[in-house]
């Protein structure tokens, strides 16, 4: 992983390297001041990969990657057909030839591991680090529309770069996304949860995680059909993103049940949490084709991870948070359970 992580910062580090030559040898004030900016924005990338890598050492990131060889040989190839890419001397290379070399640097940027890596780069900014690179790759894009002399090959550049930058979305959404309420799915959940995992016992803070089973869902699928009980899916699922904070990440666990991991949560909160997400589904309207209202409600369940205990494993912490939402279902459904406190040994009720 350090070394697939190492790579990264070296294919940065080059295009920081080339958009740096090209400005300082380009006779178009505009188009230089373009390719400094990509430079400048190249920088900020190498610190998200360094950052990323000093957090991988000190054991706050999950090594997401399965076949570390193959991935290595893949990277490796890129940085090489990068190198390839750019020549040694930019003082007699014409303007779209520069344009070329800076369209073919991003191509082989946009590969879908990047995206995946990039989701681990910060707990919870990886929306962040997207909107920043798709404004730098736009920017790519903007000078190959205004500066290429053949617009016909610009436009079909642009229009490569572009579908690119989507497949790349996409891919990364079809491995972690559910496509039916386009949550974060269960692999991208238990991904996150171990790198939050880790963040909250490194520096010694709490981590709440709430479980949430939709009530009586069956019955919805019974009597009004799955189309409609997908409905009560999305509705619950919409609910619950307008109600949590923005620093919570929620996520479809799979079937009927959803998961929220709430970072920086204290027991307190965490119930308080809970039952404003338990109102905002009561208050959800839902219709049947004939236009009868249907009641929607969820059972929550919720743990703690206290900053005074070792946090333990995922799946242990989620087993927790399953107990406490037993409790719910338990006792007439449409209610939280009792909040538990995480410890290795023991769960504590509050």
């Amino acid at each position: 992983m350090r070394t697939i992580l190492d790579l990264c910062i070296r294919m940065d580090e080059l295009a920081f390297a080339t958009y740096t030559e090209m400005a300082d040898h380009t006779a178009i004030p505009d188009l230089a001041e373009i390719f400094r900016r990509m430079a400048i924005e190249e920088q900020h990338h190498i610190g998200w990969w360094t950052d990323l890598a000093e957090a991988w050492e000190q054991g706050l990131v999950p090594d997401v990657v399965n076949d570390t060889e193959g991935l290595e040989r893949h990277m490796r190839q890129l940085y090489q057909e990068m190198q390839e890419t750019a020549p040694s001397d930019y003082s007699q290379v014409p303007d779209d030839l520069k344009l070329d070399i800076a369209a073919r640097l991003e191509f082989f940027m946009l590969d879908p591991i990047f995206g995946e890596l990039l989701d681990l780069a910060e707990p919870g900014g990886a929306r962040v680090h997207r909107e920043a690179y798709a404004r730098h790759l736009e920017r790519v894009i903007g000078a190959i529309e205004m500066f290429y002399a053949r617009g016909d090959l610009a436009r079909f550049l642009a229009r490569v770069l572009r579908r690119a930058w989507r497949d790349n979305l996409a891919l990364a959404a079809f491995a972690t996304r559910d496509p039916l309420t386009a949550l974060y799915n269960r692999r991208g959940l238990m991904t996150h949860l171990e790198q939050w995992q880790s963040w909250a016992q490194r520096y010694n803070r709490p981590l709440g995680v709430l479980l949430i089973d939709v009530d009586d869902l069956k019955s919805i699928n019974d009597n009004h059909g799955h189309t409609v009980g997908d409905l009560a899916l999305k509705s619950v699922a919409e609910a619950l993103e307008r109600t949590v904070r923005g620093s919570d990440m929620v996520a479809r666990y799979g079937g009927d049940e959803f998961a929220i991991v709430a970072p920086e949560t204290d027991a307190e909160e965490l119930a308080a949490l809970a039952n404003r997400l338990v109102q905002a589904v009561r208050d959800t309207e839902l219709h049947d084709w004939d236009g009868g209202n249907i009641e929607l409600s969820i059972s929550v369940g919720g743990v703690i991870a206290g900053p005074e205990a070792a946090i333990g494993t995922v799946d242990s912490l989620l087993a927790v948070a399953d107990q406490s939402l037993y409790s719910a279902k338990r006792h007439g459904k449409n209610r939280i359970g009792e909040v538990l406190v995480y410890r290795p040994a023991e769960q504590v009720p509050i």
